[in-house]
């Protein structure tokens, strides 16, 4: 019970002593010997134990029993590994063992409870353990266990009192044809554990001359654990956290209220908590069910019946109900409060006023709203922290599909194939319980494939749940419909018009797009506020700054609803949008030159989707030509560093050709030149058309500062597409134009492009260009771009690597690391060139560290033209180690690679490329060579990516 309960195991993972752990715990006696024995695998027994009232016993012999359970975890260890088990965790007090064998277990107990009784234990400190065996199937990884075998075990373990062995019936019928005369198992009949699913029989084991006469089990059928908890036909999954974080919160407080989304699983999670806070004393733990109702005036009618209270004639029925619930000691579940919201809120601010023992947890899509209320908000089940990481096994999400999958018999596993599936499954449906239950559940009649290319179409698909759930949680539509119902005009308006926002916006976003004719821009804070109540949409709080989103199901509706809307809702919200963030994006320009770059990239990058999202609605809509033009001539630096700004840029390369755009020549120039500095450092096909388009529009102009900007992008772009003495004699030109235009950040950046060019093709002598690199690097370091100046430094330690000079290039590297990498574009060439330098140092283990980073920052931003010189680098150094397959197959994935992304080798690369291939030809027959060559060449990036990680040490 609340405040008096004690802390039960909540998982197996939590499972611990009831107290603090004593100097030495865990340290092994020396006066025994015991084979340690393997970690089984596939069907093993498992033996959780843990002392019985242990808090007491260290806070009142706290010295005598840091003594004893040394004694005490000798013991056990002897016992278990003498019978041939494995001790895998300990925690606490509690041991949690293994076993291949159901009879080893079961020895290993025996023994264990007969050493423990014989020991001359301290009158004080006489220490009672109480135990579990459980066999099943466990998954195994690290050294550990996991899966429901191992928390079915903990539920067991946890019925049981001090000195008592309990079985369940599958170890019993395991163990049967081993008992002996002196052992016997006691059938103790069907108990409900605090799992609350499927009872379990459970059986006592009984051996001469211990312990036989023990109170009641300590599961949910004791009758002093007076409940009403239903039985739940699915396994409660995961939650670790929460279940810790809510049982403290319950303890501690009168009223708490789990708010979220619907299908978030707020209902299975309370239930769960109710289940453990449950220990037999007080009055109980009781369960109201508020989904049937529909009237207000029956909320306290329906409490009063489940609870029993009787009526009182002349007073009300909530008089009746505290007055029976004064001197009572209770926890009340409020379940589905949101609809009849008022009276649960009048009820439970009646009972914490004259009720002081009655503790309450509700369930709401929205808090209750009355003083002394402890919120707790439900988050979505807990997702791979990367899509491409190892970490699915830990993610509650996976394990609720993978569960609810197998429970229709579905062959689901976390193999190399299925694994990014499910992943991007739960992470499209925000880890919500119901959605994963639903999707789960259409296993039964299509693959995981289909599934995954149908989840668009989630509102027809996810259909289908349990008969037995209300008619709102047989469907996705029906769950967010029911949500939906529940607002107000002005808050159904909002929330469709939230809709148009890609993954989140900020309050000044919401209320440019949200004030139409029906709301005031005034009122969008307090609606937005009762969304966030109603758990419709998200708000999260990172250094004092506050942004919203909206779960990809509730967007989708929302924006399902925004079209079908008479009217012209959707087209006035779309445009607003789309102005919105034309506006931030022209406020960010100035700003992006200079020392407030980093702080206004981040700010950006909050809403690249967003920003896209506009850009996308300008390049499409009719009439919109010249929002499209103001875009491109707006965030050129901006998109200069973005690992996808050719195709974030591409849909406006055909709004340059429209009729109207030379309507302002001038916005048309800087657009174009805006465009051409993205697509000629992309290698875009379109660059050099877009680059010649700018030079000239800004020779129309007369603007000598955009033709800088014009001759240096197309320089680059003849330099890149095998012209090098074209790019030469534009570099010189936009350097000599910089020089009269007396601009410091023009002139570094004209510098910088003139000695790409001239570095990656031998022009200009060596000691020329650095004298050059320092006049640029200074001259952005002038202008105070320390970006730049950063990114001056990494191609001219590129430079010194092309010459040979690796002390040089070393020097720039420590330049451009102390300038700062702000985006991932500087971040993943710094890294290669690194490698370079390191592998030429001789210190193959940095090299390749680098090299590794560098692919794996990559393929996190999704900047792929670093890729090819990533996976050459790690070639190259497998061919330095004479590993001569490995390094044809990578020379293959990093040659596949380059050619899909269109260009030549770069310098220092294409020497580096050219000397370790002749190696590997010379070392592997031709056929072999080209073999794996061709191999490599065959992957896709994805797989090429897995097949360079996979052999990495």
């Amino acid at each position: 019970m609340p405040r008096h309960a004690k802390r039960e195991d909540l998982t197996f993972v939590d499972q611990g002593s009831d107290g603090p752990v004593g100097p030495g715990a865990g340290d092994i006696d020396e006066n025994y010997s015991a084979t340690v024995s393997f970690l089984p695998t596939g069907t093993v027994t498992l033996l959780f134990t843990d002392i019985a009232g242990s808090t007491s016993l260290w806070e009142q012999h706290p010295k005598e029993m840091g003594a004893a359970l040394r004694r005490h975890d000798a013991l056990l260890r002897s016992a278990i590994e003498t019978a041939g088990g494995y001790v895998f965790k300990t925690v606490g007090d509690a041991f949690c063992a293994a076993f291949a064998s159901a009879r080893d277990a079961l020895d290993a107990a025996a023994a264990a409870q007969t050493a423990l009784q014989a020991e001359a234990w301290p009158e004080d400190t006489v220490l009672r353990v109480r135990m579990a065996l459980h066999t099943g199937v466990c998954e195994e990884r690290d050294g550990d266990y996991f899966g429901p075998t191992v928390n079915r075990t903990a539920r067991l373990e946890a019925t049981a009192h001090g000195g008592q062995v309990v079985l369940s019936q599958s170890t019993a019928v395991l163990v049967r044809e081993h008992l002996t005369d002196h052992r016997d198992l006691i059938d103790l009949g069907s108990h409900r554990l605090k799992d609350l699913g499927d009872p379990e029989q459970v059986f006592e084991l009984r051996v001469d001359g211990l312990a036989a006469d023990f109170p009641p089990l300590r599961s949910l059928d004791n009758p002093s654990f007076r409940n009403n908890l239903p039985h739940q036909s699915n396994r409660f999954i995961g939650r670790v956290p929460e279940l810790a974080n809510i049982r403290s919160l319950v303890e501690d407080n009168r009223l708490v209220t789990l708010t979220g989304a619907g299908g978030s699983g707020k209902t299975r999670l309370a239930l769960q908590v109710a289940a453990e806070v449950l220990d037999g004393s007080g009055d109980g733990v009781w369960l109201v069910e508020l989904a049937p109702v529909f009237d207000q005036d029956q909320v306290v009618a329906t409490m009063n019946g489940v609870l029993g209270v009787i009526g009182i004639p002349g007073r009300s029925e909530l008089d009746a109900l505290v007055g029976a619930l004064e001197s009572q000691r209770m926890l009340i579940v409020l379940d589905n409060c949101e609809h009849v919201i008022g009276s649960c809120a009048k009820a439970a601010d009646a009972i914490l006023r004259r009720c002081p023992q009655v503790h309450l947890m509700a369930t709401s899509r929205e808090p209750l709203g009355i003083g002394g209320e402890t919120v707790f908000r439900v988050p979505s089940l807990s997702l791979p922290v990367d899509a491409d990481g190892p970490s699915t096994d830990e993610s509650d999400a996976i394990a609720l599909f993978v569960d609810r999958a197998r429970a229709q018999d579905a062959d689901v596993s976390l193999d190399g194939q299925t694994s990014p599936l499910l992943v991007s499954i739960c992470r499209r449906l925000d880890g919500m319980p119901l959605a994963i239950e639903l999707a789960a559940a259409r296993l039964r009649s299509m693959s995981v494939v289909d599934l995954h290319d149908r989840l668009d179409q989630r509102f027809r698909l996810l259909t289908g749940g349990s008969r037995s759930a209300l008619p709102r949680q047989q469907t996705l539509r029906a769950t967010v419909e029911w949500s939906y119902s529940l607002l107000n005009d002005p808050e159904q308006s909002l929330l469709r018009r939230l809709s148009v926002f890609s993954e989140g916006f900020d309050l000044e976003a919401a209320e440019a797009v949200g004030t139409l004719n029906d709301l005031d821009v005034f009122d969008i804070a307090d609606l937005l506020g009762s969304l966030v109540d109603k758990s419709l949409v998200v708000a999260d709080s990172n250094k004092g700054l506050v942004r919203y989103r909206l779960l990809e199901t509730i967007r989708q509706f929302s924006s399902a609803h925004l079209v079908e809307h008479i009217g012209n809702e959707a087209s006035e919200t779309a445009a607003a949008h789309c102005a919105y963030f034309l506006s931030l994006a022209e406020l960010a320009a100035p700003h992006l030159i200079g020392p407030e770059f980093a702080p206004w990239l981040a700010r950006l990058n909050s809403d690249e989707a967003n920003l896209r999202r506009a850009i996308g609605y300008a390049a499409e809509a009719p009439g919109h030509t010249e929002q499209g033009l103001r875009f491109a001539a707006a965030l050129p630096r901006y998109w200069f560093v973005h690992p996808q700004a050719t195709e974030v840029i591409a849909p406006l390369v055909p709004v340059l050709e429209r009729g109207d755009a030379r309507i302002d020549v001038e916005l048309l120039g800087h657009a174009t030149t805006g465009i051409a500095m993205i697509l000629t450092r992309g290698r875009h096909e379109a660059g050099l058309l877009v680059g010649e388009r700018a030079v000239n529009l800004a020779r129309e102009l007369g603007d000598d500062r955009l033709l800088v900007e014009a001759l240096g992008s197309l320089s680059v772009a003849y330099c890149f597409g095998g012209e090098p003495e074209k790019g030469l004699l534009l570099g010189e030109e936009a350097v000599a134009l910089a020089r009269t235009v007396g601009d410091d950040l023009a002139l570094g950046r004209s510098l910088g492009d003139l000695l790409l060019a001239a570095a990656s093709n031998g022009m200009l002598d060596p000691a020329e260009r650095s004298t050059l690199w320092a006049e640029a690097i200074v001259s952005a370091q002038r202008a105070g771009d320390m970006q730049t100046a950063g990114g001056l430094c990494n191609n001219a330690a590129c430079d010194a690597l092309i010459t040979g000079e690796t002390r040089s290039a070393r020097s720039y590297l420590e330049q451009a690391d102390a300038a700062g990498a702000a985006t991932a574009i500087d971040k993943c060439h710094w890294l290669i060139n690194l490698g370079w330098v390191t592998r030429e140092e001789g210190d193959r283990d940095r090299a390749r560290a680098s090299f590794e980073e560098s692919l794996l920052l990559s393929r996190r931003s999704g900047y792929r033209y670093a890729l090819p010189y990533s996976c050459l680098g790690l070639a190259c150094l497998a061919g330095d180690a004479e590993d001569w397959t490995r390094a044809a197959m990578l020379h293959g994935v990093s040659q596949g690679f380059a050619e899909r992304l269109g260009g030549p080798w770069q310098p220092p690369e294409d020497r580096y490329r050219e000397l370790s291939l002749e190696r590997v030809k010379g070392c592997l027959a031709h056929d072999e060579f080209q073999g794996y060559f061709g191999s490599g060449m065959a992957l896709d990036f994805d797989e090429g990516i897995k097949r360079v990680l996979e052999g990495q040490s």
